[in-house]
């Protein structure tokens, strides 16, 4: 005869209950570390991948910052026929310049929008955007005659045809091995002959050209580009440091392209701090790097061969490390604004030269 089955007793179901606890606290502990463990090395990803494009941004503007063609480092040879021709946006003569924001931001930058942060730096670079186009024939008093590889119609901002991608109204600069000349073109369009286009350099346009003559068979050859000279559309180039857009509040790199407005590019770039080096003799080699502020002459930056880029990047998300990391960047300590910042950060140190300065 079976006996009658009992119930579980009161101490049995503790025991269980506790075993069970146990698995559970096991199991959530696995689940969290894996979480914490997930989220750093996708922030640390995401840190290396920002600091590398923002390497790769700056690195390709300063290798080719100050070019003219292949006469290239010698400013002297340039000529800029530009409205306004001494302000930072369109004066030409050097390639790299720079600006220690402090407390408040220099006259010189005001027009910046958004503002750059406190205690960042500003870098402006002059330099070629794309490929150069041939000139095909000798230019006269008011245009020049250039190769033309292509027409894109409405492809520019004013929806009128951009032509071997020059558009109307940008900042151009014909050059052959002797000089060099700055202008901004006016009307751009086909001749009707072989693969040429024309475009002029009138005196209207913003900045528009304060000398729009210039060229032709009686002038002088400082003024004459023929078939051994090419037209490279060129930019001036602001990077800086500035709030983000997105509304998080987040630093973030900009990046300003005259006359355009400034754009955000990568998000979590805390701080940039930058260093000229330059050649302080005659072999164009860069023997002594300083600060923007201690790079006090026109004649100093034209000796400016090389920029050595000090960049922060923090991760967007908080609460990445357990406790406030403290980071030595620009040869002092950098740690959270607020005890509660536990944000993962890393530096990135690069020297790029400046190549129309090299030897």
């Amino acid at each position: 005869m079976y006996r009658l089955q009992k119930g579980l007793s009161l101490v049995e179901l503790m025991v269980a209950m506790v075993v069970g606890l146990i698995l559970i606290a096991g199991v959530g502990k696995i689940f969290v570390d894996s979480k914490k463990t997930y989220s750093f090395q996708q922030s640390l990803a995401r840190i290396q991948e920002n600091g590398r494009m923002a390497l790769e941004f700056l690195g390709r503007d300063i290798r080719m910052a100050g070019y003219t063609g292949c006469a290239s480092g010698d400013y002297s040879s340039t000529t800029n026929t530009l409205n306004n021709a001494a302000t930072i946006n369109y004066d030409f003569s050097r390639g790299v310049r720079g600006y220690d924001v402090g407390a408040s931001v220099p006259t010189d930058l005001s027009a910046l929008s958004p503002a750059p942060l406190p205690n960042t730096d500003v870098l402006i670079l002059k330099g070629p955007v794309g490929d150069g186009v041939k000139v095909v024939q000798n230019n006269n008093s008011a245009q020049l005659f250039a190769e033309e590889k292509g027409v894109e119609a409405g492809a520019c901002a004013d929806s009128t045809d951009r032509i071997s991608g020059i558009c109307q109204g940008d900042i151009l600069m014909v050059a052959d091995c002797n000089k060099a000349r700055i202008f901004q073109t006016g009307n751009i369009q086909v001749t009707g002959q072989p693969n040429e286009f024309n475009l002029t350099h009138p005196a209207s346009g913003t900045p528009g050209n304060a000398i729009s003559s210039w060229g032709g068979a009686s002038a002088p050859d400082s003024e004459k580009f023929g078939t051994d000279s090419e037209i490279i559309k060129m930019n001036t180039v602001y990077y800086y440091i500035a709030t983000s857009a997105g509304g998080s509040g987040q630093p973030a790199l900009w990046q300003a392209i005259v006359p355009g407005t400034a754009q955000e590019i990568l998000e979590g770039v805390e701080n940039l701090q930058l260093l000229y080096g330059r050649d302080t003799g005659t072999d164009f080699v860069p023997d002594q790097y300083d600060t923007a502020t201690a790079v006090t002459s026109a004649a100093a930056w034209d000796k400016v061969g090389a920029v050595r880029v000090q960049l922060l990047v923090r991760s967007v998300e908080n609460n990445v490390t357990d406790t406030a990391q403290v980071v030595s960047f620009n040869g002092g300590s950098v740690n959270s604004v607020a005890p509660t910042d536990k944000r993962l950060r890393h530096v990135f140190v690069s020297t790029i030269g400046v190549r129309a300065k090299m030897p």
